[in-house]
């Protein structure tokens, strides 16, 4: 057993677990918030749905927390709360955040697929728009409800792949030569791939789609967060700009916003859709049943 590399107060025990080191997965440089902060208020609408209905202080863990909006909601509501993500960087920007104003949240950098935490010991696990991004998704599907205790939360929101967040990497990537890369995050957006993943789980699973409203300044400001933003669309751009074809692959991104802004005074307001997954872990973690909310 080894000591989780933690950053910022822990809520009140030491978490120590077998878990390999966090890895940067391409988020580690440029401004992921200038463009996460645009749906941040998504976690609000995601802890309300996990937590309302509980008493007392509910133990909950936040996957893929990246700056921690989701974690922040839920201690706002009262929760004792662990956020855990493998970005060490993201990670420092979320223990910031909770000193002003002072939240005790614990912060871990960790694998989504070998979370380090025993079995059953959070009474809500969530993610917004974190775990998507993670390999191998029906491993840490059975991670999330094996931390989960029995009678316990889920609540996981993705993008759609349909939708406007979902169609951004396929409207770079398809300037790209070369093999197709690894499966989309937006896999996590589909029901039927969803169900499947929790469907050998002692856990009973419903999706029900959401949107959330996200605004800029402009479409110009939009495309400039985008390109910046660490994670693949980076690396997307700089073997694009290698190849001399990102400024194609940037019009046609300026392209998707602007066909989906709803604004009329130079803004760009659209909704993005997710698909929220709520799951309730059984209680004698054995049988499993899954329904689809359209």
């Amino acid at each position: 057993m080894t000591t989780v590399k933690s950053f910022g107060p822990e809520p009140g025990t030491t978490v120590t677990a077998a878990a390999a080191p966090a890895v940067s997965g391409g988020w580690e440089d440029g401004d992921y918030t200038a463009a996460g902060d645009a749906w941040a208020h998504a976690a609000d609408d995601v802890v309300r749905a996990a937590l309302t209905g509980l008493v007392g202080v509910p133990r909950v863990l936040d996957v893929g927390t990246g700056s921690g909006p989701a974690a922040l909601a839920a201690a706002r509501r009262g929760a004792r709360v662990v956020g855990l993500d493998r970005e060490p960087g993201l990670l420092r920007v979320a223990v910031e955040r909770a000193r002003r104003p002072a939240q005790p949240l614990g912060w871990v950098a960790g694998d989504a697929r070998r979370l380090p935490f025993r079995a059953g010991a959070f009474d809500v696990v969530l993610s917004t728009f974190g775990v998507m991004f993670a390999p191998e998704p029906a491993r840490v599907a059975a991670e999330l409800v094996r931390v989960t205790r029995p009678g316990g939360r889920l609540a996981v929101a993705s993008w759609t792949p349909g939708g406007i967040m979902g169609l951004i990497a396929p409207t770079v990537l398809r300037h790209l030569d070369g093999p197709p890369g690894p499966p989309a995050p937006t896999r996590w957006g589909e029901p039927d791939r969803v169900a499947a993943w929790f469907a050998p789980l002692p856990v009973t699973v419903r999706c029900r789609r959401a949107r959330v409203r996200v605004r800029y300044p402009s479409v110009a400001h939009a495309v400039a967060v985008f390109e910046t933003k660490p994670g693949p669309i980076r690396a997307h751009r700089r073997n694009l700009e290698r190849a001399g074809r990102w400024d194609r692959a940037r019009a046609d991104l300026a392209g998707l916003f602007a066909a989906h802004n709803r604004a009329d005074d130079g803004s760009l307001v659209f909704d993005a859709p997710y698909l929220l997954v709520e799951g309730r872990v059984r209680t004698d973690r054995a049988g499993n049943s899954a329904e689809h909310g359209r």
